[in-house]
């Protein structure tokens, strides 16, 4: 009998790009004779404390719901990725301490001290201390966001005052700007502790790289220390595929992010590799190697 597994998405995210994406893994599947039912978040729903039953033998987590993961892993339902990996990477702050912690170059980071939606940073001494410890210009990211569309360049006390006003009570960090990676990084792609695909993403009109900010790609084969980082940055999250975002230092390759549901349509474009049939592989073999 084939393995059952769901596909569980975002309730609200129903742009094509997104929806693409899923298309990506539902054929990915099909190919390897796998049934993959799909299910928005909302479908899912349970009181806390009790488990969702669903009759899958696994499931494609593409979400950062943490507490409908938690309550499918409880009812036993092996999920890619799991709750904790979504959770370290879905909070920039718990991301930085993950690297860390794992002995994983990243940017020397500050988290800035908690304030609520409410009140706001109504009180901008704090910023004297930021820049004891960073020089600028600085960089500024909101905890929680995609796309690049929260992180913030500030290139002196001014800018930083006016970003974070923008930013309201919403929770940012602060991080040591790689200069040398202005406008470019490495997108780097791991399933299950292997390489799947590397492309490079530039821009030359923002300090941003990502491609939904107008960035281009091109395939790109780097160093092996590139790699070898980008491994050990989604074993820190123990991340069952991840795309890692890798800056060019001064004195060699720093991890700037780990995403633990990654856009994969430019990969395909730049390098040829299929994400969606790596990781349905990588699952099959996880589950025993049949289907």
């Amino acid at each position: 009998m084939s393995k059952k597994g769901l596909l569980v998405v975002n309730s609200f995210l129903k742009n094509a790009k997104f929806g693409e994406l899923y298309d990506f893994l539902n054929e990915a599947a099909k190919k390897r004779s796998l049934c993959l039912d799909l299910y928005s978040s909302s479908e899912l729903m349970v009181p806390v404390g009790e488990r969702q039953i669903a009759d899958a033998d696994f499931c494609i987590f593409w979400d950062k719901d943490v507490h409908l993961c938690r309550a499918l892993e409880g009812a036993g339902i092996p999920c890619y990725n799991s709750s904790d990996t979504i959770l370290w990477c879905d909070d920039k702050a718990l991301t930085a301490e993950k690297l860390c912690e794992c002995g994983v170059k990243t940017p020397k980071t500050v988290i800035a001290p908690k304030t609520y939606v409410n009140v706001g940073y109504c009180d901008l001494s704090f910023l004297s201390r930021i820049e004891q410890m960073l020089s600028y210009p600085l960089v500024i990211k909101e905890r929680f966001g995609s796309f690049g569309a929260q992180v913030y360049l500030a290139e002196n006390r001014g800018q930083a005052e006016q970003i974070l006003k923008a930013c309201g009570g919403r929770e940012v960090l602060f991080q040591q700007f790689i200069g040398e990676s202005r406008g470019r990084d490495l997108r780097i792609n791991v399933v299950k502790n292997e390489i799947c695909g590397c492309m490079l993403r530039y821009n030359e009109n923002d300090f941003r790289s990502n491609i939904s900010n107008g960035g281009n790609m091109a395939n790109y084969t780097p160093e092996k220390e590139y790699l070898d980082l980008a491994i050990r940055a989604a074993q820190a999250v123990n991340a069952d595929f991840a795309g890692v975002d890798v800056m060019f230092g001064k004195e060699g390759p720093v991890v700037c992010e780990v995403n633990a549901s990654p856009h994969f349509k430019s990969t395909l474009q730049a390098t040829g590799v299929n994400l969606a049939e790596r990781i349905v592989n990588a699952i099959i073999n996880d589950l025993g190697g049949s289907v």
